[in-house]
């Protein structure tokens, strides 16, 4: 059964704007400037996702501009493309805790 490229497309969008959304959410806004030091690896963390989710967008993007036929195949391998990006984004808490990104902080509070 064809089903509609417009629609598909639309859906992968916003569930592309959707991890983006979560991305910027998981971040904590911090009440003094020594805590935001302190997290300052959210916001590499956040900036390197950010921009893997905008490859991931680009390269999905350019994909369906070659696809004429949206069959079955095409909906269920899109659908799981896009869990797939959705299940990226959960685990964005749990890298800032990393021991890496805590010598990075430590690193950054060496230089200041």
């Amino acid at each position: 059964m064809i089903q509609s490229k417009s629609r598909l497309e639309s859906f992968s969008d916003s569930i592309f704007a959707f991890a983006a959304t979560l991305l910027v959410v998981s971040l904590n806004v911090p009440d003094t400037f020594d805590a935001l030091k302190a997290n300052s690896i959210s916001f590499f963390s956040f900036g390197f996702s950010f921009l893997a989710l905008t490859l991931l967008w680009k390269t999905h993007n350019n994909l369906f501009r070659r696809i004429n036929i949206i069959d079955n195949w095409v909906v269920f391998l899109n659908m799981l493309l896009l869990f797939v990006i959705l299940f990226y984004v959960y685990p964005l808490k749990f890298l800032t805790s990393l021991p890496i990104g805590n010598s990075i902080v430590n690193n950054f509070d060496d230089l200041s």
